[in-house]
């Protein structure tokens, strides 16, 4: 019994803070597509027209689509502006970024590696390439938006979970409130 009732709370918050998300969770989208475009037209100029290995294009691509993706989502989906907070976020992002890159560089390499020798036209190697290289980031879509909205918007957190107590009217030490 107990442990329904706590599924059904986690059900409720995970409800409440995808309700919440909806806007930023929108944005976040857009900026995901802008920078997945931007990589797309990296990876394909690189592999297919300059040749470029598989493994360094697609790092190239990488590295091109999270640069846009970072200012993106940190001022338009999070509404972030200032110096005060950008070391602990682009820390939090370049972990979670880092980690989304290495797997999607890994596939395409290994795709490259294994399929490569199959396919003779270098453009639809291309496109094979291309198409792993996006599906590979689907699977941290979600979970990657989970910890990035956990990273720009902690001060929102902190305030809305804050214990602190306003007094209304501050009385100075050693007077009377009366």
């Amino acid at each position: 019994m107990e442990s329904t009732e706590v599924d059904g709370r986690a059900l409720r918050r995970m409800a409440q803070w995808v309700a919440g998300s909806k806007v930023r969770f929108s944005r976040y989208t857009v900026a995901s597509l802008v920078a997945t475009g931007i990589s797309q037209l990296v990876l394909y100029a690189l592999y297919s027209a300059a040749g470029m290995a598989a493994m360094t294009a697609s790092a190239v691509a990488f590295a091109a689509g999270a640069v846009p993706h970072f200012v993106l989502i940190r001022w338009w989906a999070w509404g972030q502006r200032g110096i005060p907070q950008l070391t602990r976020q682009l820390t939090g992002y370049l972990v979670v970024t880092v980690l989304g890159g290495v797997v999607s560089v890994a596939l395409t390499t290994i795709v490259d590696w294994l399929f490569g020798p199959l396919i003779a036209d270098r453009g639809l190697r291309t496109l094979v390439l291309n198409v792993t290289y996006v599906l590979s980031g689907l699977p941290v879509f979600i979970a990657k938006f989970a910890v990035l909205d956990r990273v720009f918007g902690q001060d929102a957190y902190e305030s809305a979970s804050s214990t602190r107590v306003h007094a209304a009217n501050p009385v100075a030490p050693g007077a009377t409130s009366s």
